[in-house]
């Protein structure tokens, strides 16, 4: 009876699956040289135009702050909470008397 040993256990598509590694490898390899072409290009604008590069990293520091604050908002105070849960008083009550004609202008 032959042995089976590990030699025997390998399948046909190992062949494809190496060149398909081979394959990614390669085209990683083209995105860091591409990437590279870019951190070169870029690196040229910055000293080309320093204070469009600052404007343009300003305005885009700015949105994702906005957009950051508009998602995170602080919970209402003690007295805000409080005042949203007590009625509307409005037109229920008399008007306080006005008394400012007594103070003089720059106390107002």
């Amino acid at each position: 009876m032959a042995q089976v040993g590990p030699s025997d256990y390998r399948s046909p598509s190992e062949h494809g699956a190496r060149e398909n590694a081979e394959g990614i490898i390669n085209q990683v390899s083209e995105l860091g040289a591409r990437a590279e072409t870019v951190a070169e290009e870029l690196a040229a604008a910055i000293k080309e135009r320093p204070y469009t590069t600052l404007a343009i990293a300003a305005g885009l520091a700015f949105a994702v702050g906005a957009i950051w604050k508009i998602g995170h908002r602080q919970p209402p105070t003690r007295i805000e909470a409080l005042r949203a849960r007590m009625p509307d008083m409005r037109g229920r009550m008399p008007e306080l008397p006005n008394w400012g004609h007594l103070l003089p202008r720059s106390w107002r």
